[in-house]
């Protein structure tokens, strides 16, 4: 009755003990304490220090609950100088509840260098729980810099994982299909309250409190056993337990569990990017084989998250809590830890807990003496344990497919809808989407360069400055405007605003040569033109109008006459004009002209409306069913049609964040997919074999892609790429000038083209003589082709269509078409697949040959790297030659045994060059005019085929093209 009494006046028995320690530093977000008197301070402590990061929902003192149950005890013992963090109490402090993710994050990342400052040498950085998420997520944000390792307990990476019985594609769905509703909720309140946490913990074990409850009325006579027990029950009964602000809460809910950035990757702290790739020092991980909380799966998902970093596992027998706290932990946990921290000063052997392996039966040990908090699982039998695992499996597989079909519906049927709803009076264009995106949510994460994360906000606000300034230097609606630009924001920037304003930006590739581009300005006349600091030289000598320079100001930089400096310009003291509406384009109306390199010497333009910008990125999200949760990569040139109408505005109409490359490189790619945390990669041409035929990358195991979306991907890659990457491939095809979409959303048909999508112009595949290069016709009409039989495909015109020449009465009086240019084939189902480039078709006999066939069946061969096939004159007619790139000497047979079995007599190629290089387009399309035009210079292997002996012979390289010479 006494002790009840003193409880009950006092709320305890005896005052609370506790290690001595010192406040070193105190921040608004953090104190930071130093565990040890006087007397162990550096000069008599011989470790590198370790500092301990708590979890946000619990106090520090999660690390000396009691004196018996002390991690700091047991360190400080040891002689590890031991440093522990302090989040304090969100609810009892100025502005604490308005803590984001980002602020504990950055002050893990403070007190790391101000320990590593006072103390001289790299730091140890542990964390418990989410405190081993923040260790983590610092050791990212600091590159690993200053830390001699990272130290988790019970942290989890792959939060997908941690569901009990269910794949991890399911449960990232099933996850994403509840978020509308937790992040209504979240919204709603300041935070996650104290009493709120330690409630629910409560309740997930219901049995070990009332327990414990009846423990501690049975011991309330022995009061040395109430003392005992006091601190842990005084810790778990609320003292232990603080607030979760609500900013944190909503970006742990919305990046760590629905987009399990951990793993995917593109994890944004103040402003970076950041991705467990960027660990690099030792990781030590400590899984709790009977943890609920953290699943030993979702643990060990840190070796696949950082393949950087070398990992230690150590198993422990415990629970989530009894890997700090307990005898388990006091046993084993923090001795290994000891024995880590010692090993990894080289001062000590490797830990012994490192070198056993776990045994995976269930053990039949004593129970801990510790609070356990755990999911009471054995108070099921295991019939029903057995039971309910079936149903969630059941449950699991019905999910998936029905989530199949709703994810489809959702997003696809909106974006379809609004494809056949467009018209060409229909107010669309690029720089009113990122407006509209900017208004709904302003501060989502629009594009990633460089590792910065840049918000619709603050693209549609540099939009608005830099309009406001092409304003200022008299640019107006139906104006051109060059663009002189490598890939970078700016780049995005100057082409939407002068979108916004109603002008047309004229995207310049800057792989087009003086004189091509001097004749390509020629063909444009142009008001201004803008482009970035590199490139101003070039622009000047080519241009003699008004340069506008953007991208790369703040220096006061001096220009030259004539030049201005839009980055000089104040936005705000811009007097607007009264005509000027924002955003007022129609889907007729011209938004960009983009020119590039083409085939022969003479640029290539193409003109895209409002409209066909529009069409070709709705169709693309709506076909490769883009979300706000993909991350869309886009390492094709802005001025590439793949990189503006489908990289680009894929990702702007479907509200996925964008990241955006300086180009494709292999040896830079897996590294930014994970820092970016890309799940779509836009390919184009032979860029994704590239990708294939390099070595085995250590970043490429376990990534976070999901599709890879783009055109001229051939079926022997597709293969390669699902079968060692295991992603989807979406191959479509569009017109760059005109509504038609095809694309292969399901995947099934390797190298096929597809189906045009709902919306697109109509389509028709016409018989072509190949050889008389012309239409047939019949009776002044053409003639659709058959099923699998190949012809030119064609796309009828309505409305007003000026520069192009155009088929009329094709089909019937007064319809007009537009040839694609391209040799197209249907299937019985009704998909398409590519054959040729109309100009390409080799004009053979008996009949034309199509070169990607050709080129196909060289592929086969695997020291074949890129082919190049084209038509040498041999008389009237052509043959087929091949060049192709490999690194070692051909050998004859091989080629006489794969071409001779694969390919009529006609398709056989008259000689096959090896040679060092088959140069690339900004497309990564071979350059076959380029080989074309060489035929025959630079071979370093000439095989030339044998009609008679039906085979491949090794023939002299100075008399490659001779064939073509004496004909």
């Amino acid at each position: 009755m006494q002790n009840a009494l003193e409880i009950a006046r006092l709320g305890r028995l005896n005052p609370s003990r506790s290690e001595p320690y010192e406040v070193v530093e105190r921040d608004r977000h953090y104190s930071l304490r130093r565990y040890g008197g006087v007397e162990d301070r550096p000069e008599s402590i011989a470790s590198a220090p370790l500092l301990l990061v708590p979890p946000l929902m619990l106090t520090a003192e999660i690390y000396d609950v009691a004196p018996d149950v002390s991690a700091v005890g047991v360190l400080i013992g040891a002689g590890v100088d031991t440093w522990v963090l302090d989040f304090g109490a969100p609810e009892r402090e100025e502005g604490g509840m308005n803590r984001t993710l980002d602020d504990h994050v950055k002050a893990v990342a403070a007190a790391v260098r101000r320990v590593r400052e006072i103390c001289g040498r790299d730091v140890h950085l542990g964390g418990y729980s989410q405190g081993g998420m923040f260790a983590y997520q610092a050791a990212a944000y600091l590159r690993s810099e200053g830390l001699a390792s990272v130290i988790t307990f019970g942290s989890p990476v792959d939060i997908h994982k941690n569901l009990p019985s269910v794949a991890a594609d399911v449960a990232g769905r099933l996850i994403r299909g509840v978020q509308p509703m937790v992040e209504l909720t979240l919204d709603s309140i300041e935070g996650l309250p104290a009493v709120l946490s330690s409630t629910g913990f409560k309740l997930l074990s219901p049995r070990k409190e009332i327990e414990q409850l009846f423990d501690f009325v049975r011991k309330l006579h022995d009061r040395q056993a109430l003392e005992r027990r006091e601190s842990r029950r005084r810790f778990l009964g609320g003292e232990g337990f603080v607030a979760w602000p609500g900013p944190a809460l909503r970006s742990f809910f919305d990046d760590i569990i629905v987009h399990n950035r951990m793993v995917a990757g593109g994890l944004v702290i103040d402003g970076s990017t950041v991705t467990m790739a960027d660990i690099t020092c030792p990781i030590l991980y400590c899984v709790g084989v009977r943890d609920d909380f953290a699943r030993p799966p979702s643990v060990r998902a840190i070796e696949d998250a950082a393949p950087n970093a070398a990992c230690y596992e150590i198993p422990l027998r415990a629970g989530h809590f009894g890997l700090v706290v307990g005898s388990t932990s006091m046993r084993d946990t923090w001795p290994s830890v000891v024995d880590w921290v010692r090993w990894r000063d080289g001062a000590g052997d490797k830990p012994r807990m490192l070198c056993e392996p776990i045994k995976q039966e269930p053990w039949h040990d004593e129970p801990e003496e510790l609070f356990e908090v755990d999911f009471d699982y054995e108070l099921l039998t295991d019939e029903v344990a057995h039971a309910i695992k079936r149903g969630v499996d059941r449950v699991g597989e019905v999910y998936r497919d029905a989530s199949d079909t709703v994810h489809g519906l959702r997003h696809q049927l909106p974006r379809l809808r609004r494809l056949e709803r467009m018209t060409g009076s229909t107010r669309v264009s690029a720089s009113l989407t990122l407006a509209d995106k900017a208004k709904r949510m302003p501060d989502g994460t629009f594009f990633l360069w460089k590792g910065r994360a840049f918000s619709y906000s603050d693209a549609d606000t540099r939009v608005t400055n830099v309009t406001r300034g092409l304003l200022h230097c008299g640019i107006r609606p139906g104006d051109r405007v060059g663009v002189l630009m490598g890939v970078r924001p700016s780049h995005l920037s100057v082409v939407s605003a002068l979108n916004r304003i109603g002008a047309v930006a004229v995207m310049f590739s800057p792989a087009l040569s003086d004189e091509g581009l001097a004749e390509a300005m020629r063909l444009e006349p142009l008001t201004a033109l803008a482009t970035d600091p590199e490139k101003m030289d070039r622009a000047r000598a080519a241009y003699d109008g008004k340069v506008l320079v953007l991208g790369g100001g703040g220096d006061n930089r001096q220009l030259d006459a004539g030049v201005v400096d839009m980055e000089a310009i104040d936005p705000a003291a811009v007097e607007m004009p009264t005509w000027y509406r924002p955003d007022a384009g129609l889907a007729r109306e011209l938004a960009m002209i983009l020119v590039r390199p083409g085939r022969q010497h003479a640029p290539k333009v193409s003109r895209i409306s409002n409209g066909r910008w529009a069409f070709s990125a709705l169709g693309v999200a709506s076909a490769g069913t883009l979300t706000s949760a993909d991350t869309v990569y886009c390492c094709l040139p802005l001025h590439h049609p793949s990189g503006v109408m489908v990289s680009v505005g894929g990702a702007l109409v479907s509200g996925a964040r964008l990241a955006l490359s300086e180009g494709f490189d292999v040896g830079r790619f897996w590294g930014e997919v994970r820092r970016y945390g890309v799940t779509v990669v836009f390919y184009a041409g032979e860029m994704a074999r590239l990708l294939v035929d390099a070595p085995p990358a250590h970043g490429e195991r376990n990534h976070p892609v999901r599709l890879f979306a783009g055109s001229g991907m051939r079926a022997d890659v597709w293969r390669r790429l699902r079968e060692r990457h295991g992603v989807g491939v979406m191959e479509f095809y569009a017109s760059t000038e005109r509504n038609l979409v095809l694309a292969n959303a399901s995947g099934a048909k390797a190298g096929a083209l597809g189906r045009r999508l709902p919306g697109s112009s109509e389509l028709a595949i016409v018989e072509y003589d190949f050889e008389k290069d012309d239409f047939v016709r019949n009776h002044g009409r053409l003639r659709r082709c058959n099923d699998d039989e190949p012809g030119v495909a064609i796309v009828r015109m309505r409305g007003h269509v000026t520069g192009a020449p155009l088929l009329e009465d094709a089909f019937e009086p007064g319809d007009r078409w537009l040839t694609s240019g391209d040799v197209l084939r249907r299937d019985r189902d009704g998909d398409y697949w590519y054959v040729d480039r109309l100009s390409s078709m080799i004009r053979s006999q008996p009949a034309a040959v199509a070169t990607p066939r050709i080129e196909d069946v060289l592929y086969e061969l695997t020291e074949v790297k890129l082919a190049v096939v084209y038509g040498r004159p041999d008389g009237d007619d052509q043959v087929p030659v091949a060049v192709v790139m490999a690194d070692e000497p051909l050998d004859p047979e091989r080629f006489s045994e794969r071409l001779v079995r694969l390919l009529q007599e006609h398709e056989r190629p008259c000689e096959i060059m090896r040679v060092a290089d088959i140069p690339l387009s900004e497309g990564f399309t071979p350059m076959k005019q380029l080989m074309r035009a060489r035929d025959g210079a630079g071979v370093l292997q000439l095989l030339r085929y044998d009609v008679t002996e039906r085979r491949y012979t090794n023939a002299p390289t100075d008399h490659a093209g001779a064939a073509s010479q004496s004909s």
